[in-house]
């Protein structure tokens, strides 16, 4: 059987355990021989194999979102850039040729942000591991509170912190900065106009990991019908004419980058909650 041991010095090393019994010429067994064989450096070798089929796997996903995005997204857009500058050539009026200008500076921006979110999908991925460190996450909320605080002000909202002052997460700086900056923007985009927007932040530190939630009191989605929807490129699930649905697919690709997971739980008119899932820090 596989076993794990514990070494003198104190780290776990992996051995096949062998056990056969030594009998006397009547079949009575006299005595056992075990023998231990090291097998540390397989199971490595193999944890390190699932975890390249791991990055693979999710690469591969990444490369169907861009196929997508470049079959449809960019060619929407180069279409309507042409049919805009075949307008132009052909229009003779100058209050026209003004109004379609208009529109193809538009169309061009719009096209500008897609390239713009294709570069920061991209730049995820980009040497992620080299760049973990253990920063206080208590402070780097109250920054991006700080940040937000006019926003705040204007929807009256309350945000309570519920986390310990020296507390400390493994990550890439700018992608929790990036995170806490989303989940509190669409807290307060998403509330409720029938209640005072309430959002609490919590932590909770279990055996391999450091769980932090993010709950609201806001409009809510309805997982029934978009819970395999909620993180993906483009999604949106209000009317809010700035909505992007790029955040939350970000979001994921940073969580993940830094080896960690984002849940959401939601109910409509009720509010939203996304638990983080965070490295503990290296001692």
């Amino acid at each position: 059987m596989k076993k794990r041991y514990f070494h003198k010095d104190g780290h776990i090393i992996y051995g096949i355990l062998t056990v056969t019994a030594v009998k006397d010429t009547n079949g009575e067994i006299l005595h056992f021989v075990s023998q231990v064989t090291d097998i540390t450096p397989r199971i490595k070798n193999e944890k390190k194999l699932s975890r390249l089929v791991d990055i693979t796997t999710e690469q591969n996903d990444s490369l169907l979102n861009f196929a997508h995005i470049v079959s449809h997204n960019l060619r929407s857009h180069s279409s309507n850039l042409s049919m805009l500058t075949n307008f132009l050539i052909k229009e003779k009026s100058d209050s026209e040729r003004e109004n379609l200008l208009v529109m193809l500076r538009g169309a061009t921006d719009s096209l500008n942000d897609t390239i713009l979110h294709l570069n920061e999908v991209v730049q995820v991925k980009v040497g992620a591991f080299e760049k973990m460190k253990n920063i206080n996450l208590y402070d780097t909320i109250t920054d991006v509170q700080k940040n937000l605080s006019i926003l705040i002000q204007e929807k009256n909202a309350i945000c309570e912190i519920n986390i310990p002052r020296d507390l400390k997460v493994r990550v890439i700086p700018a992608y929790l900065d990036s995170i806490i900056l989303n989940l509190l923007t669409n807290s307060l985009k998403y509330s409720s106009p029938k209640r005072t927007p309430l959002i609490q932040i919590s932590s909770k530190i279990e055996s391999n990991a450091i769980t932090v939630s993010f709950k609201d009191n806001g409009l809510g989605i309805d997982l029934k019908r978009n819970s395999d929807k909620l993180f993906g490129m483009y999604k949106t699930f209000h009317r809010n004419k700035d909505a992007k649905g790029i955040g939350l697919f970000i979001t994921k690709n940073q969580m993940e980058a830094m080896n960690g997971k984002i849940e959401a739980e939601s109910t409509v008119d009720v509010g939203s909650t996304f638990k983080l899932y965070f490295e503990k820090p290296l001692t």
